[in-house]
């Protein structure tokens, strides 16, 4: 299941992504560019036309996970939050949640 994460409609950004990524030390336009070295490690289908995607970004100081709604309806990829997994309910790769 896990793919390569390509992004195909324009990115909108929301307040709560700006604030996250600064607090975790890093720049926008750093975020922007390893945004496209992900890896969709879940999808669920929230609404008919939007699909809800985790990915995981690896190639950090750290590993991180990204929420993104793809939005057909709205013709958008919406990122939601950006965040460091936690090991004690991740896989040690981070892309399997610990039952």
């Amino acid at each position: 299941m896990p793919r390569r994460k390509v992004l195909t409609l324009p990115v909108v950004l929301t307040e709560h992504v700006f604030d996250k990524v600064r607090s975790i030390d890093m720049a926008l336009a750093e975020f922007e560019e390893l945004l496209g070295d992900g890896e969709v490690i879940e999808e669920q289908q929230t609404e008919p036309g939007q699909l809800k995607e985790l990915v995981l970004v690896i190639d950090w100081r750290r590993p991180l996970h990204v929420v993104i709604i793809v939005d057909e309806v709205r013709g958008e990829e919406r990122i939601v939050t950006v965040y460091e997994p936690d090991p004690e309910r991740w896989s040690h790769d981070y892309r399997k949640r610990r039952r």
